[in-house]
């Protein structure tokens, strides 16, 4: 039950965030471009904007948590998400690249705030899901069918006589 409602409350943060960078990717680009640049430069994708990668993360991300707020595949949701999280870990908050010591805080904070929301949809792409829980709820599925059966045949078998 309380899995039910800590996947949406999880999701709401990543759709928020996706929908901001959607709509102001700027900041965002702006904040995550002296990791993002170089890497582009690198694998010769020059005409790449770090903006529009930005966006192409949010629309990512928005989609990726409505799956998981919805339960339709939250195994898969929560890698995602994970997936899309490692990203905005590694290039979103580069505190190690700033000289003050004060925005230097501050970014490492919100660098680690990322670190938990990762852990966060780690657990969501694992919570609930073990092969022995899939197993019993088979066997307790299979046992309700056969009961249900034994009860149709005995009901057929009364009315017989």
């Amino acid at each position: 039950m309380l899995r039910h409602l800590a996947r949406p409350l999880l999701a709401t943060w990543f759709v928020y965030g996706g929908v901001q960078s959607v709509l102001e990717p700027e900041r965002r680009a702006e904040r995550s471009a002296p990791v993002v640049e170089p890497l582009l430069k690198e694998a010769g994708l020059d005409d790449v904007k770090t903006t529009d990668l930005v966006k192409v993360h949010g629309v990512a991300t928005v989609a990726a948590a409505t799956v998981l707020a919805l339960s339709r595949t939250p195994r898969t949701a929560g890698l995602a998400l994970a997936g899309l999280t490692l990203a905005t870990v590694a290039a979103g908050r580069p505190f190690w690249l700033e000289t003050d010591e004060q925005r230097k805080e501050e970014q490492m904070e919100l660098f680690l705030k990322n670190v938990s929301l990762l852990g966060g949809t780690l657990l969501a792409a694992t919570a609930g899901h073990s092969p022995r829980k899939k197993e019993r709820a088979k066997a307790k599925k299979a046992k309700a069918q056969s009961k249900k059966e034994a009860q149709s045949a005995k009901a057929a078998a009364a009315k017989k006589k």
